[in-house]
């Protein structure tokens, strides 16, 4: 904590938010969360366009996966380390940190302007607080299983912001169709990266393409999500990790599928072998 208050003092100099509260004093209800993300994400995150992979078009925070959490709290500060999120609620500096993240983050997206601050701070400790235990495994049960799970990395010259990752594999066993889908946070990215699974590399991805946003502009510089494969029973999931490589320059990121429950993945076999 002592580095981050280092690191932060900068921004606590500047003092450019004024006397900044804590993130939030009362959780924020359920349907006040529900109805933010549909003002200022779903808007972008459509069932049609699926920005980033995924619809928020039915989102709710009481059911929702926490590594999802997690990705639309990293978006909407612009990269903030989860952990800088949870504690701003109790970390003057902290909050203060939020406040400048935001400035940069996902919320203005839509063209909608954005909320009183009070309600910014409450809204981001309400998902921080549902991304708890994101970098588990959490298994949504249904007609189509989806298995996900949360990854970030610190940026070395920052000690409160970082890149996220998100890995999502599905299955709908009726079909015996599933895929699995990479998703990254603060920003898109165009160009290649390499896979390797129990430590082989078994290909290179290309991110390419573009995203429409909510107010009709195109965001030009890439994708912020991929689908790594897709099977009908003709692939097989990790035994062990699944590790991504130069997605961004110099990083690494490993998804430990050894960590997969045995429930888990037997639902998932349906589509995977």
């Amino acid at each position: 904590m002592q580095s981050l208050r280092a690191a932060m003092s900068v921004v606590v100099v500047i003092g450019s938010l004024g006397a900044v509260p804590a993130l939030a004093t009362e959780p924020m209800p359920a349907g006040q969360v529900n109805a933010l993300v549909q003002m200022y994400c779903a808007v972008c995150h459509t069932d049609t366009a699926k920005n980033g992979g995924l619809t928020l078009q039915h989102f709710d925070v009481a059911t929702s996966a926490p590594s999802l959490a997690a990705m639309l709290t990293s978006k909407l500060t612009g990269g903030a380390l989860l952990h800088t999120a949870q504690i701003a609620g109790k970390d003057p500096s902290a909050a203060v940190y939020i406040g400048e993240r935001m400035k940069g983050g996902a919320m203005g997206a839509a063209g909608l302007g954005t909320p009183d601050k009070p309600t910014i701070y409450a809204f981001i400790d309400a998902l921080a607080s549902r991304a708890r235990n994101a970098d588990q495994w959490y298994i949504e049960n249904g007609p189509v299983v989806i298995a996900s799970i949360f990854r970030e990395l610190p940026r070395p010259n920052d000690a409160g912001q970082g890149s996220s990752y998100r890995l999502i594999v599905t299955c709908d066993a009726a079909t015996q169709q599933g895929e699995v889908q990479l998703a990254w946070s603060p920003v898109p990215k165009r160009g290649t990266f390499t896979t390797l699974i129990d430590g082989e590399i078994t290909g290179t991805h290309k991110a390419e393409g573009s995203e429409t946003m909510g107010n009709g502009s195109k965001v030009e510089a890439g994708p912020a999500a991929i689908r790594l494969f897709q099977s009908r029973r003709t692939a097989k999931l990790p035994t062990q990790s699944l590790r991504i490589s130069e997605l961004f320059p110099g990083e690494t990121i490993e998804f430990p599928f050894d960590q997969l429950n045995n429930s888990a993945r037997k639902s998932l076999s349906a589509c995977f072998q």
